[in-house]
């Protein structure tokens, strides 16, 4: 238990027996009859500060057990976010680079198709000034 804990206890055992003590001095009774009183008032003073320790632990129990749940749902929470955060990036990064090859491909068949265009241009003037030689 906390130290507060343990001193409020011991405050309430205390002036359980204070005020018990005091009430039955100042009633008129016999000495027996009186000390019998005291021993019976002093009993279930210190009956009722252990009931309410009993309850101070099972309620400190309890409110430890439900924050440790707590606490525990969080992290798996922010577990599950983090991991769906970091796949959701590798998804967005892998469509970029994908993007990117493929623009690049196409540029590449893009060129290519250029250069053999140009090519085919090239041998057609070549044959044609040929043929224009020869028929000279």
């Amino acid at each position: 238990m906390k130290k507060d804990t343990k001193s409020l206890l011991w405050g309430v055992l205390a002036g359980s027996v204070v005020g018990t003590v005091t009430a039955l001095l100042f009633a008129p009774k016999p000495g027996k009859e009186l000390r019998k009183d005291i021993a019976e008032g002093t009993t279930e003073a210190i009956d009722k500060v252990q009931e309410i320790a009993v309850q101070a632990t099972e309620k400190t129990t309890e409110l430890y057990g439900k924050a440790k749940e707590a606490v525990v749902s969080v992290v798996s929470e922010v577990k599950e976010w983090s991991k769906s955060t970091v796949d959701t990036i590798k998804e967005a990064e892998t469509a970029t680079v994908s993007g990117i090859a493929e623009e690049a491909e196409e540029e590449t068949e893009a060129a290519e198709a250029a250069e053999t265009s140009t090519e085919e241009e090239a041998s057609a003037l070549v044959v044609d000034g040929k043929n224009d030689g020869e028929l000279s």
